[in-house]
């Protein structure tokens, strides 16, 4: 049953869980379309406005240089001046006809900067005119100030009259200007116009930081823009920046929330909510028929399986065992049998073990005692006497700790004191400057227990295949604590200058294959291998490589801490 309604209500939970997948997807998908749209609109607009600032700036210039009526303004002019009229009403019409063609330009004018006169589309101001309006008298102002050198091009700048900001360009020549003047909130409101299904707020920045948008923007929406001005960054917000013809970016800030697509949104959210609610059904209903049904049925499977716990079996009420009155007693009494046969089982292959981890320990003595023997022959032959002493005594030494009562593991200083013996016969059999051992310790690790031999053996088998009577070797044994995330363990290293390892001998170590060369077996590494893996499993390991190619023999060894 569990299998069965693991196998319905997978496939059921992961295309729901596709469907909620697909929706977001199509959220995301939604609202990058909505805001391309507004980017490509919004950067066709300036596009267009950037091409008519181009087209401005040859007119203007063009004008300025062939217009002869421009020219014609003189250094002194005055209202009542009459004859000027027809040179100023051409000078008008000529604004008005500009104005037309340029749908941004609030009014186009031609200045007389030693006259100070201006004339506009609408009209001419001269010094002493009454009634003229703030932007004409700050125009004019502006003019005198900003005009009193000829420009080599066109200039295109952002100022603020009044309570609004505008475009400023123009073009001056031989004490003559001409220029247009563009109402920045009136490119704010086409934009927002030409957006209108969304919620967008254009503005733009100036060198000061100043912050210019239209004026019904809300105390919110201009901090967020103070803030993006500052430091660069937005939060809930896009931004787009597009580059307006030499006087700066014009930025639009893309709100979360409305556009022509916001409907679809709204209903593909439902659908993420409708099909979460699903979720949550099916995983509470889920919830139930597990709590109700299987797990009641898994307790009572796992108390047939488990042939462990007989006792709580038979007391443990819960289980609804003894309600099954006429087979309670068969069942019981094969679970006793049972048991018993694991006992055995368990049992014997404990016996197994520690024959086992006995004879690899056993292997390594005799082999060591026969070569021991061989040398005290050897040198009883060659000297008879002198040598024999010290020999036999470091001997008696070395065998009395190898025959000692027998135990799985020892400290390091008690295997390092027979190591030293270990060495003073090696060095009694090839000489004293045969070769150098030195033994290191890194911390307090004295106590640490090793299994009993280990070290003799990586140092027995150093020296061994290390030192040649050809040159001086260097034998190195190092011990160190080292911590995990799973425990304490003890690093040995051993390393000597001898040949190192042939390849056979490490693919031999790799595989757990007999280690075979010069017609030998050669039992050393196997038997650490072998004993490791019995006492510790996997948690101990054991390494070897070379130093270089062909030199210098390296076996690490890492054993977990035990009490």
């Amino acid at each position: 049953m569990k299998d069965t309604s693991l196998r319905l209500g997978t496939p059921v939970f992961l295309v729901l869980m596709g469907l909620v997948v697909c929706l977001l997807w199509g959220i995301w998908e939604n609202r990058k379309l909505a805001d391309k749209y507004i980017a490509d609109t919004a950067k066709l607009y300036v596009d267009q406005i950037n091409r008519d600032m181009s087209q401005i700036n040859s007119e203007l210039i063009y004008l300025l240089d062939s217009d002869s009526n421009i020219k014609e303004i003189p250094d002194q002019i005055t209202s009542t001046d009459a004859q000027y009229y027809e040179m100023e009403q051409t000078l008008r019409e000529r604004n008005r006809v500009l104005k037309i063609r340029y749908h941004e330009v609030q009014t186009f004018f031609v200045y007389g900067q030693k006259a100070n006169v201006l004339i506009t589309d609408s009209g001419t101001m001269f010094t002493e005119s009454k009634g003229m309006t703030t932007l004409n008298q700050m125009l004019m102002s502006y003019l005198q100030i900003m005009t009193s050198r000829d420009s080599i091009s066109t200039q295109w700048t952002v100022i603020t009259f009044g309570d609004d900001d505008y475009i400023v360009g123009w073009y001056a020549k031989n004490k003559k200007v001409i220029g247009c003047v563009i109402n920045l909130n009136l490119i704010f409101r086409t934009i927002r116009a030409k957006t209108e299904e969304y919620d967008v707020i254009p503005f733009m920045v100036d060198a000061r930081g100043r912050v210019m948008t239209q004026a019904d923007t809300s105390e919110k929406y201009k901090n967020e823009i103070i803030d993006f001005s500052k430091a660069g960054k937005k939060k809930n917000a896009t931004v787009y920046s597009y580059q307006l013809g030499t006087v700066g970016k014009i930025n639009l800030m893309v709100l979360p929330g409305g556009g022509i697509l916001e409907n679809v949104l709204i209903m593909q959210i439902a659908f993420v909510v409708l099909i979460a609610v699903l979720l949550i059904v099916c995983a509470l209903e889920i919830t139930a028929y597990y709590h109700r049904i299987l797990i009641p049925l898994e307790k009572f499977g796992q108390k047939l399986e488990d042939l462990e716990k007989e006792q709580s079996l038979n007391e443990d009420g819960n289980n609804n065992l003894l309600e099954l009155e006429s087979v309670s007693g068969k069942f019981k009494e094969l679970l006793r049998k049972i048991q018993g046969l694991k006992i055995a089982i368990y049992e014997k292959e404990l016996a197994e073990q520690k024959a086992e981890l006995e004879y690899t320990q056993e292997q390594i003595k005799p082999h060591f005692f026969l070569n021991c023997l061989s040398l005290i022959h050897g040198i009883a032959d060659k000297n008879h006497e002198g040598e024999i002493v010290e020999i036999t005594t470091v001997l008696s030494d070395y065998m009395r700790y190898i025959f000692q009562d027998s135990k799985k593991q020892r400290n390091v200083e008690e295997e390092l004191e027979h190591i030293e013996a270990y060495i003073r016969i090696q060095k009694l059999r090839y000489g004293e400057e045969a070769f150098s051992f030195e033994a290191t310790m890194d911390g307090d690790i004295g106590e640490w227990k090793v299994p009993s031999l280990l070290l003799q053996t990586l140092v027995e088998n150093s020296v061994v295949h290390g030192v040649s009577l050809d040159r001086k070797s260097e034998i190195s044994l190092y011990l160190a604590n080292e911590t995990y995330e799973d425990g304490e363990y003890l690093y040995i290293c051993i390393s000597d200058t001898g040949n190192g390892f042939r390849k056979e001998a490490l693919d031999a170590i790799e595989h757990d294959t007999p280690i075979i060369y010069h017609g030998r077996h050669h039992v050393g590494i196997s038997n650490i291998k072998r004993r490791l893996a019995l006492m510790y499993g996997e948690r101990a390991s054991i390494t070897c490589s070379n130093m270089d190619e062909n030199y210098g023999a390296v076996v690490e060894v890492r054993l977990p801490k035990t009490e």
